[in-house]
Protein backbone atom coordinates (compact mmCIF):
# COMPACT_ATOMS: atom_id res chain seq x y z
CA UNK A 1 0.00 0.00 0.00
CA UNK A 2 2.86 2.40 0.80
CA UNK A 3 4.28 1.84 -2.69
CA UNK A 4 0.90 2.54 -4.29
CA UNK A 5 0.40 5.74 -2.31
CA UNK A 6 3.93 6.88 -3.12
CA UNK A 7 3.36 6.12 -6.82
CA UNK A 8 0.14 8.13 -6.90
CA UNK A 9 1.82 11.08 -5.19
CA UNK A 10 4.81 10.85 -7.54
CA UNK A 11 2.60 10.94 -10.63
CA UNK A 12 0.60 13.90 -9.27
CA UNK A 13 3.82 15.81 -8.53
CA UNK A 14 5.27 14.90 -11.93
CA UNK A 15 2.23 15.82 -14.05
CA UNK A 16 0.52 18.59 -12.11
CA UNK A 17 3.38 20.28 -10.23
CA UNK A 18 6.02 19.46 -12.89
CA UNK A 19 8.47 18.12 -10.33
CA UNK A 20 11.38 15.99 -11.48
CA UNK A 21 11.88 14.19 -8.19
CA UNK A 22 14.42 11.38 -8.65
CA UNK A 23 12.69 8.03 -8.99
CA UNK A 24 15.25 5.25 -8.88
CA UNK A 25 19.00 5.01 -8.35
CA UNK A 26 21.58 2.29 -8.76
CA UNK A 27 24.65 1.81 -6.59
CA UNK A 28 27.57 0.19 -8.40
CA UNK A 29 29.22 -1.35 -5.38
CA UNK A 30 32.10 -3.15 -7.05
CA UNK A 31 33.49 -4.11 -10.43
CA UNK A 32 34.63 -7.48 -9.07
CA UNK A 33 32.89 -10.38 -10.76
CA UNK A 34 33.37 -14.14 -10.89
CA UNK A 35 32.35 -14.31 -14.57
CA UNK A 36 33.86 -13.08 -17.83
CA UNK A 37 30.83 -12.47 -20.04
CA UNK A 38 31.24 -11.82 -23.76
CA UNK A 39 29.34 -8.52 -23.59
CA UNK A 40 31.07 -7.00 -20.55
CA UNK A 41 34.17 -4.81 -20.32
CA UNK A 42 33.55 -3.15 -16.94
CA UNK A 43 34.23 -6.11 -14.65
CA UNK A 44 37.52 -6.77 -12.85
CA UNK A 45 39.19 -3.58 -14.05
CA UNK A 46 40.72 -2.85 -10.66
CA UNK A 47 38.41 -0.01 -9.61
CA UNK A 48 38.14 0.60 -5.91
CA UNK A 49 34.96 -0.67 -4.25
CA UNK A 50 32.35 1.74 -3.00
CA UNK A 51 32.86 1.83 0.75
CA UNK A 52 30.15 1.15 3.30
CA UNK A 53 30.37 4.75 4.52
CA UNK A 54 30.08 6.15 0.97
CA UNK A 55 27.15 3.84 0.23
CA UNK A 56 25.24 4.99 3.31
CA UNK A 57 25.94 8.63 2.44
CA UNK A 58 24.48 8.09 -1.04
CA UNK A 59 21.47 6.23 0.33
CA UNK A 60 20.71 9.05 2.76
CA UNK A 61 21.26 11.78 0.15
CA UNK A 62 19.06 10.15 -2.50
CA UNK A 63 16.31 9.52 0.05
CA UNK A 64 16.35 13.18 1.13
CA UNK A 65 15.89 14.18 -2.53
CA UNK A 66 12.74 12.07 -2.65
CA UNK A 67 13.96 8.78 -4.13
CA UNK A 68 12.37 5.66 -2.69
CA UNK A 69 13.68 2.87 -4.95
CA UNK A 70 17.29 1.70 -4.93
CA UNK A 71 19.09 -1.12 -6.70
CA UNK A 72 22.49 -2.65 -6.03
CA UNK A 73 24.69 -3.83 -8.87
CA UNK A 74 28.28 -4.68 -9.76
CA UNK A 75 30.26 -6.46 -11.03
CA UNK A 76 28.62 -9.05 -8.87
CA UNK A 77 27.09 -7.27 -5.84
CA UNK A 78 27.10 -10.38 -3.64
CA UNK A 79 30.93 -10.28 -3.87
CA UNK A 80 31.03 -6.80 -2.32
CA UNK A 81 32.52 -6.44 1.17
CA UNK A 82 33.93 -3.57 3.16
CA UNK A 83 35.56 -4.93 6.27
CA UNK A 84 32.86 -6.77 8.18
CA UNK A 85 30.09 -5.29 6.02
CA UNK A 86 28.42 -7.23 3.20
CA UNK A 87 25.60 -6.58 0.74
CA UNK A 88 22.90 -7.56 3.22
CA UNK A 89 24.04 -4.78 5.55
CA UNK A 90 23.32 -2.21 2.82
CA UNK A 91 19.92 -3.75 2.09
CA UNK A 92 19.01 -3.56 5.77
CA UNK A 93 20.26 0.02 6.02
CA UNK A 94 18.16 1.00 2.99
CA UNK A 95 15.08 -0.47 4.65
CA UNK A 96 15.86 1.33 7.90
CA UNK A 97 16.25 4.64 6.05
CA UNK A 98 12.78 4.12 4.60
CA UNK A 99 13.24 2.90 1.03
CA UNK A 100 10.08 1.29 -0.29
CA UNK A 101 11.88 -0.95 -2.78
CA UNK A 102 15.33 -2.51 -2.70
CA UNK A 103 16.49 -4.49 -5.72
CA UNK A 104 19.56 -6.63 -6.41
CA UNK A 105 20.93 -7.41 -9.88
CA UNK A 106 22.99 -10.58 -9.70
CA UNK A 107 24.44 -13.25 -11.98
CA UNK A 108 22.90 -15.88 -9.71
CA UNK A 109 26.05 -17.93 -9.15
CA UNK A 110 26.09 -17.13 -5.42
CA UNK A 111 23.26 -18.44 -3.19
CA UNK A 112 20.33 -16.02 -3.29
CA UNK A 113 19.84 -15.19 0.37
CA UNK A 114 18.75 -11.61 1.01
CA UNK A 115 16.01 -9.47 2.50
CA UNK A 116 15.95 -7.26 -0.61
CA UNK A 117 12.43 -6.85 -1.97
CA UNK A 118 13.27 -8.07 -5.47
CA UNK A 119 16.12 -9.97 -7.10
CA UNK A 120 16.83 -9.94 -10.83
CA UNK A 121 19.04 -12.79 -12.05
CA UNK A 122 20.83 -12.52 -15.40
CA UNK A 123 20.36 -15.58 -17.61
CA UNK A 124 20.88 -15.21 -21.35
CA UNK A 125 19.46 -18.36 -22.87
CA UNK A 126 19.19 -22.09 -22.39
CA UNK A 127 22.16 -24.01 -21.07
CA UNK A 128 24.39 -24.20 -24.15
CA UNK A 129 23.82 -20.61 -25.22
CA UNK A 130 24.02 -19.12 -21.73
CA UNK A 131 27.24 -20.99 -20.97
CA UNK A 132 28.73 -19.77 -24.25
CA UNK A 133 27.87 -16.16 -23.39
CA UNK A 134 28.59 -16.14 -19.65
CA UNK A 135 30.64 -19.21 -18.83
CA UNK A 136 29.54 -22.64 -17.61
CA UNK A 137 27.19 -21.46 -14.90
CA UNK A 138 23.67 -22.32 -16.08
CA UNK A 139 23.20 -25.40 -13.89
CA UNK A 140 24.60 -23.66 -10.81
CA UNK A 141 22.29 -20.66 -11.30
CA UNK A 142 19.23 -22.86 -11.74
CA UNK A 143 20.16 -24.79 -8.62
CA UNK A 144 20.51 -21.56 -6.63
CA UNK A 145 17.13 -20.38 -7.88
CA UNK A 146 15.39 -23.61 -6.96
CA UNK A 147 17.01 -23.65 -3.52
CA UNK A 148 16.19 -20.01 -2.79
CA UNK A 149 13.27 -19.15 -0.55
CA UNK A 150 13.10 -15.57 -1.81
CA UNK A 151 9.52 -14.69 -2.83
CA UNK A 152 10.32 -12.27 -5.66
CA UNK A 153 12.80 -13.67 -8.17
CA UNK A 154 12.87 -12.50 -11.79
CA UNK A 155 15.09 -13.20 -14.78
CA UNK A 156 16.88 -10.57 -16.85
CA UNK A 157 17.37 -11.91 -20.38
CA UNK A 158 19.43 -9.73 -22.74
CA UNK A 159 18.57 -10.55 -26.34
CA UNK A 160 21.48 -10.74 -28.78
CA UNK A 161 22.42 -12.46 -32.01
CA UNK A 162 23.26 -15.72 -30.25
CA UNK A 163 20.09 -16.22 -28.22
CA UNK A 164 17.42 -14.46 -30.30
CA UNK A 165 16.04 -17.72 -31.72
CA UNK A 166 15.44 -19.48 -28.41
CA UNK A 167 13.35 -16.88 -26.61
CA UNK A 168 10.17 -18.96 -26.67
CA UNK A 169 12.00 -22.14 -25.66
CA UNK A 170 13.51 -20.25 -22.73
CA UNK A 171 10.07 -18.95 -21.72
CA UNK A 172 8.76 -22.50 -21.76
CA UNK A 173 11.66 -23.62 -19.57
CA UNK A 174 11.12 -20.83 -17.04
CA UNK A 175 7.38 -21.51 -16.88
CA UNK A 176 8.20 -24.85 -15.24
CA UNK A 177 10.18 -23.21 -12.42
CA UNK A 178 7.83 -22.05 -9.68
CA UNK A 179 10.38 -19.80 -7.95
CA UNK A 180 10.69 -17.52 -11.00
CA UNK A 181 7.91 -14.95 -11.20
CA UNK A 182 8.73 -13.60 -14.64
CA UNK A 183 11.28 -12.68 -17.30
CA UNK A 184 12.28 -9.16 -18.25
CA UNK A 185 13.76 -8.81 -21.71
CA UNK A 186 16.42 -6.31 -22.78
CA UNK A 187 18.45 -5.94 -25.95
CA UNK A 188 22.22 -5.92 -26.13
CA UNK A 189 23.30 -2.28 -26.18
CA UNK A 190 26.44 -1.42 -28.21
CA UNK A 191 28.26 0.36 -25.39
CA UNK A 192 31.62 -0.56 -26.92
CA UNK A 193 30.67 -0.44 -30.60
CA UNK A 194 28.72 -2.63 -32.99
CA UNK A 195 29.83 -6.20 -32.40
CA UNK A 196 28.64 -9.73 -33.14
CA UNK A 197 26.05 -9.51 -30.35
CA UNK A 198 24.28 -6.46 -31.76
CA UNK A 199 20.93 -6.82 -33.56
CA UNK A 200 19.96 -4.18 -36.11
CA UNK A 201 16.83 -2.10 -35.49
CA UNK A 202 14.50 -3.77 -38.06
CA UNK A 203 15.15 -7.22 -36.59
CA UNK A 204 14.75 -5.88 -33.05
CA UNK A 205 11.31 -4.68 -34.10
CA UNK A 206 10.39 -8.15 -35.40
CA UNK A 207 11.51 -9.75 -32.14
CA UNK A 208 9.49 -7.26 -30.09
CA UNK A 209 6.38 -8.08 -32.11
CA UNK A 210 6.93 -11.74 -31.24
CA UNK A 211 7.29 -10.81 -27.57
CA UNK A 212 3.85 -9.22 -27.69
CA UNK A 213 2.47 -12.55 -28.81
CA UNK A 214 4.51 -14.52 -26.27
CA UNK A 215 3.07 -12.38 -23.46
CA UNK A 216 -0.25 -14.14 -23.98
CA UNK A 217 1.32 -17.45 -22.97
CA UNK A 218 4.36 -16.85 -20.76
CA UNK A 219 5.53 -14.98 -17.66
CA UNK A 220 6.98 -11.99 -19.51
CA UNK A 221 7.38 -8.93 -17.30
CA UNK A 222 7.72 -6.30 -20.04
CA UNK A 223 4.36 -4.56 -20.41
CA UNK A 224 2.48 -4.29 -23.68
CA UNK A 225 2.90 -0.51 -23.52
CA UNK A 226 6.63 -0.84 -22.94
CA UNK A 227 7.07 -3.28 -25.81
CA UNK A 228 5.05 -1.13 -28.20
CA UNK A 229 7.08 1.93 -27.19
CA UNK A 230 10.26 -0.02 -27.92
CA UNK A 231 8.90 -1.13 -31.32
CA UNK A 232 8.37 2.52 -32.22
CA UNK A 233 11.63 3.50 -30.46
CA UNK A 234 9.77 6.45 -28.94
CA UNK A 235 10.53 6.22 -25.21
CA UNK A 236 12.24 9.19 -23.63
CA UNK A 237 16.03 9.17 -23.38
CA UNK A 238 17.85 10.15 -21.31
CA UNK A 239 15.69 9.81 -18.20
CA UNK A 240 17.08 12.34 -15.75
CA UNK A 241 14.94 10.97 -12.90
CA UNK A 242 17.08 7.81 -12.95
CA UNK A 243 20.64 7.77 -11.63
CA UNK A 244 23.66 5.55 -11.31
CA UNK A 245 26.26 6.09 -8.60
CA UNK A 246 29.78 4.75 -8.99
CA UNK A 247 32.97 5.52 -7.09
CA UNK A 248 32.98 9.33 -6.70
CA UNK A 249 30.70 9.72 -9.74
CA UNK A 250 27.01 10.23 -10.34
CA UNK A 251 25.43 9.71 -13.76
CA UNK A 252 21.94 10.59 -14.92
CA UNK A 253 20.17 7.75 -16.71
CA UNK A 254 23.18 5.46 -17.29
CA UNK A 255 26.95 5.15 -17.00
CA UNK A 256 27.44 6.09 -20.68
CA UNK A 257 25.81 9.55 -20.88
CA UNK A 258 25.89 12.10 -23.66
CA UNK A 259 26.01 9.80 -26.69
CA UNK A 260 22.94 10.36 -28.94
CA UNK A 261 23.78 7.39 -31.18
CA UNK A 262 24.02 5.08 -28.19
CA UNK A 263 20.75 6.45 -26.78
CA UNK A 264 19.03 5.72 -30.09
CA UNK A 265 20.19 2.10 -29.94
CA UNK A 266 19.66 1.64 -26.20
CA UNK A 267 18.29 -1.76 -25.26
CA UNK A 268 17.69 -1.00 -21.59
CA UNK A 269 13.95 -1.59 -21.84
CA UNK A 270 13.25 -1.10 -18.14
CA UNK A 271 13.53 2.62 -18.88
CA UNK A 272 10.90 2.21 -21.57
CA UNK A 273 8.70 0.81 -18.79
CA UNK A 274 9.37 3.82 -16.57
CA UNK A 275 8.62 6.18 -19.45
CA UNK A 276 5.31 4.46 -20.17
CA UNK A 277 4.40 4.45 -16.47
CA UNK A 278 4.97 8.21 -16.37
CA UNK A 279 2.70 8.46 -19.41
CA UNK A 280 0.02 6.67 -17.34
CA UNK A 281 -0.21 3.59 -19.56
CA UNK A 282 -2.20 1.04 -17.51
CA UNK A 283 -0.22 -2.06 -18.50
CA UNK A 284 3.07 -0.39 -17.52
CA UNK A 285 1.66 0.78 -14.18
CA UNK A 286 0.28 -2.69 -13.40
CA UNK A 287 3.61 -4.33 -14.24
CA UNK A 288 5.57 -1.85 -12.12
CA UNK A 289 3.47 -2.79 -9.10
CA UNK A 290 4.71 -6.36 -9.38
CA UNK A 291 8.29 -5.57 -8.48
CA UNK A 292 8.37 -1.99 -7.16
Amino acid sequence: MRQILYGIKYLIDYHIFKKNTPLIAGLTLTDKCNLHCRHCKVANTGKENLSFKESITILNSFYKEGGRSIYFQGGEPFMWHDGEHCLEDLVMQAHEIGYLTTVIYTNGTIPIETSADTVFISIDGLQKTHDFLRGKTFDRIMRNIQQSEHPSLYINFTINNYNKDEIEAFCEHVDRIDQIRGIFFYFHTPYYGYDDLYIEAPERGEILIRLLDFKKKYKILNSRAGIKSAINNEWKRPLNICRVYEKEKMYECCSFPGNPELCKNCGYLSYAEIDQTLKLKPSAIFNALKYF
